[in-house]
Order: C-alpha cells, then sequence, then structure tokens
C-alpha cells in the first residue's frame, strides 16, 4: 500500500519491530529489577566508602599459607586503600587464639576462615555476626549457615588413596567393609584428628553398629600419622599401599605432578567444610564484609579452583570435575557440633585404642 509516493508497510514493520524492543527492555528492565540493580549498588558503594575510612582488614585463617597468601594479595590489588593482614595458623591453634582474645576483650581481626566444625563452634559461642552477602545465593544450602553467620568457601572431600604401583583399582577397597579384609592389616595409615569423619561414619552407620564397625577396623592395627599430606605423600613413596581418610583433591595434585598415587571414593563421602564468616566485634567491618563478598564471588572461587580445591559455588567447577561429580556426599551435620569432644574421645579410645 502507498500513498504520496511513499511505502506505509515499511512503518508497519518498524512499529513492529520498535514495539517488540520496547517490551523486550521492559521485561528485561523492569522496576523491580532495576530497584534490585540499584540496591545493590548502593550497598556495594557503602561498604566501599566505609571501608576507604577504615583502611585495613585482619584475617585469621588456616588455609594454606601460599593460597591464603594468593587469595589477600588479589583482594589488596582489587582494592588497594585497604592495608590486608593475613594471620595464619593451624585450626586448634586458631581457635584458641581466638578464645582467648576474646576473653580479654582483645577484638584484632575482622573475618575467620577456618575448618567445619570450628566455624559453628565460633557462631554458637557468639562470636561471629550475621552477614547476608548477595554473593551468598550461588551457594547450596547446607554449605551456608541458615540464619547466615557463615558461607563454607571450599569443600575436602574423604577418600582412600592407595599405591598405584603396590594395588591396582581392582584390588583398592570400594566399600567400609572391605576395610576390614585381612589383606589390609597393618597396611593402613590414617590421621591422627579425622574426628569429624568418625563421627559422621557413626552417625551414618548408627552409632551402635558404628562403634562395632570401628573396633572392628582397630584390629586391622592402623598406623596413625600427623597430617593428610604427609600420609598421602608415604602412600606414594610405597611406605604403605593404602591410606584412609584422606583429601581427593590433595591426590589428583600429586597426580598432576607425576606422583604414584589414586584416589577411590566410599559412599556416602564425608566433607570438610571451610566456613567463612565476620567476626562479631571486627574493628573494620565494612572491609570486612567486602572481604567476604571477594571470597565468595565468582573470580575468587575460579582461583581457589586453581588451587585443586574443590569450590562450593555452584557455577564454578572443580579443575578436575571427577572430585566432585557423580559422588554421594552427605551433608554437613550441626548436630555433631555439641557432641564433638564425645566423639574426639571416642575416637582415641576405640579407633587408636589410646
Amino acid at each position: 500500500m502507498k500513498s504520496r509516493g511513499i511505502d506505509v508497510s515499511c512503518f508497519i514493520r518498524l512499529g513492529c519491530w520498535l514495539g517488540f524492543f520496547l517490551a523486550a527492555l521492559f521485561l528485561n528492565f523492569s522496576p523491580l529489577t532495576a530497584k534490585a540493580a540499584t540496591g545493590e549498588d548502593k550497598t556495594q558503594a557503602r561498604l566501599i566508602e566505609g571501608a576507604r575510612k577504615e583502611g585495613k582488614l585482619v584475617w585469621y585463617t588456616s588455609i594454606a599459607g601460599d593460597r591464603g597468601e594468593a587469595i589477600r594479595k588479589k583482594f589488596q590489588e582489587k582494592y588497594p586503600f585497604i592495608q590486608t593482614t593475613l594471620y595464619r595458623t593451624g585450626d586448634q591453634h586458631l581457635i584458641n587464639k581466638i578464645f582467648a582474645e576474646a576473653q580479654a576483650k582483645r577484638y584484632l581481626f575482622d573475618v575467620v576462615a577456618i575448618t567445619g566444625i570450628m566455624g559453628e563452634t565460633l557462631k554458637k559461642k557468639g562470636l561471629l555476626a550475621k552477614y547476608d552477602s548477595p554473593e551468598r545465593k550461588f551457594y547450596p544450602e547446607g554449605l551456608k549457615d541458615p540464619s547466615a553467620y557463615w558461607t563454607d568457601f571450599f569443600l575436602n572431600l574423604t577418600v582412600i588413596g592407595y599405591n598405584t604401583k603396590l594395588v591396582s583399582p581392582k584390588e583398592c577397597p570400594k566399600t567400609y567393609e572391605e576395610l576390614l579384609s585381612p589383606r589390609w592389616k597393618g597396611k593402613m595409615l590414617c590421621d591422627d584428628k579425622a574426628f569429624y569423619w568418625f563421627a559422621n561414619v557413626l552417625k551414618t552407620m548408627g552409632e551402635k553398629n558404628g562403634l562395632e564397625y570401628m573396633k572392628r577396623l582397630a584390629e586391622q592395627n592402623i598406623q596413625f600419622r600427623t597430617g593428610r599430606t604427609l600420609i598421602a605423600q608415604l602412600i606414594a613413596a610405597g611406605e604403605s599401599p593404602l591410606g584412609i581418610t584422606l583429601y581427593n583433591n590433595r591426590i589428583e595434585q600429586m597426580k598432576m605432578e607425576g606422583a604414584s598415587i589414586e584416589w577411590q571414593a566410599l559412599e556416602p563421602v564425608v566433607p570438610e567444610i571451610h566456613p567463612v564468616g565476620l567476626f562479631a566485634h571486627a574493628p573494620h567491618p565494612h572491609a570486612a564484609m567486602l572481604f567476604i563478598d571477594f571470597i565468595l564471588s565468582r573470580e575468587c572461587q575460579e582461583m581457589i579452583a586453581g588451587f585443586f580445591y574443590i569450590p562450593s559455588r555452584i557455577d564454578v567447577e572443580p579443575i578436575v570435575p571427577r572430585m566432585k561429580k557423580g559422588m554421594k556426599i552427605l551433608p554437613f551435620d550441626f548436630s555433631i557440633v555439641d557432641e564433638y569432644p564425645r566423639y574426639v574421645k571416642l575416637y582415641r579410645d576405640v579407633l587408636m585404642k589410646k
């Protein structure tokens, strides 16, 4: 259809396309979406403004020193106006330090990242503050505190490790019951502090059956060592064919370096979580919240994957997908926290026979 030499159909088509574009624009940028985005931006701006005034951050952690330093350095580069200090030590020493400082009302740090059971203990002692980071939406239930006191930022999964020159994949135990075979008597190494693994096995089997199992396992003359990395190194060196309560991420890293070691999961797999939380008396709270946002961000989680850790964030995969894929993993069991000292005693009395 034409009028005065002008093709009216062109205008009709142009109008349709314009209407479609405006509709799409409205759907993607509705007032609700814009409001949410603006709200997050304003919150971030307030945190940055507060952190500039504070100028400092102190992070207490039990993560391996080189990995912690890499995270600290990256955060410092992102926020050069925050002087970031890292204090690293083992879990037990760190929690003792935190308790002692809190009792003396010496509030010296802002953020803590510590292993599993210790994070929940700090919460119960009133030493963590709530912080519902916007990044928490990328973390599954069970790996974050329902009340936003902490969020797990990476996992270790407890597995069997074996020397590939001494044990074939077919021979390696696939179940807990197979660990009781006479073949493995006197040939297994175990970490002397695998308390959370022990508690979970008892929970899974039922305490009566679990204790009976552990008594039978103790008859296998297990050799105990301090440190799972050390045990993995001893397995790879051929000093023992089998190690229980090892971490599969460390074994994968050793395999990449050419070590003669492999792993086998016994399901359900017991995880070890690493919660990060805001100290209840943080002297630099704005910087602390920025740091928690960072450590939970995709950027930092990809760094963590590069350390051969298993990121807890749902949109970041481990560097070796097999480390997590297709396994039945137990959720973190909060009920163990209150009875933890009892499980420690049982571990030593029953499994270690001390």
